[in-house]
């Protein structure tokens, strides 16, 4: 699989599936507002459709992601958009409880979009799906962190707590993603087809990946004691949030065009 519209995919997805895992995992529901949730789930969807779109684009029938392990990653994205969809339109309808279900299981069903999207590269399908679920992590985690840093801006009276505990998920994604980066360095340096030359030099897309993860490792470690301090400290965090989704996009980009272009 050399088509950045595939990598693409793969990245989206790990976003979306992250991203609806912390939000109704992570102890926050029954805690902020249902706007919140609102935010977020919408947020989610939008990437959720982005990634079905870009993998039925991407990948054929005739793809090693559907010969190495049954299951056509598009079909499982559709399923996992119209639960996330569903989700928000139940919250919307002020029928919050099967809202958070349909939440639920759009993320449990992504969890299991990933395994055939991790079969892309058509040989170590373990390691593909080591590589997409630390993603996954890295992604969520960053997307959770900034729409909840915004989400204090309306809701002042939220106990700081939760973003501590979105600074600590950060944390853990970074760590994750220095293991992305890494596993990325045992495929070789990927053709030029569609991409960026730069990232064909052999190296150059592994050195950024870690850079780009040490940046984002320096920004958790900030995150986190601003959010400690509550207050205004919480708007800081988020301005730091920004940077850090560009640079966790980065860095996805090219621990993936690695992993996956180069197969």
């Amino acid at each position: 699989m050399n088509d950045p519209l595939g990598v693409m995919a793969i990245i989206a997805a790990q976003a979306a599936v992250g991203g609806a895992a912390l939000t109704w995992l992570l102890g926050l529901w029954g805690q902020a507002r249902r706007g919140f949730f609102l935010l977020m789930g919408v947020t989610v969807t939008l990437v959720a459709w982005g990634a079905y779109a870009a993998a039925r684009a991407a990948f054929e029938p005739s793809e090693a992601v559907i010969t190495v392990l049954p299951g056509d990653p598009s079909l499982l994205l559709l399923v996992t958009a119209l639960l996330s969809t569903l989700s928000v339109g139940l919250l919307f309808a002020r029928a919050d409880r099967a809202g958070r279900r349909a939440g639920v299981a759009s993320a449990l069903v992504g969890v299991v979009a990933l395994v055939p999207l991790a079969a892309a590269r058509g040989t170590a399908v373990a390691a593909g799906v080591g590589e997409v679920v630390l993603g996954a992590a890295f992604l969520g985690a960053t997307l959770y962190g900034l729409v909840l840093g915004h989400w204090y801006l309306f809701e002042r009276a939220l106990d700081n707590r939760h973003m501590i505990d979105a600074a600590k998920a950060y944390a853990v994604g970074c760590v994750a993603a220095a293991g992305s980066a890494a596993l990325s360095a045992t495929n070789p340096a990927p053709p030029l087809g569609g991409f960026s030359p730069f990232l064909a030099i052999p190296g150059f897309s592994v050195y950024l990946a870690f850079g780009l993860v040490a940046v984002c490792a320096l920004i958790a470690g900030f995150t986190w004691k601003l959010a400690t301090e509550g207050g205004r400290s919480i708007q800081a965090a988020t301005g730091l949030m920004y940077l850090a989704l560009i640079m966790a996009f980065s860095a996805e980009v090219s621990s993936k065009v690695r992993f996956f272009a180069g197969a």
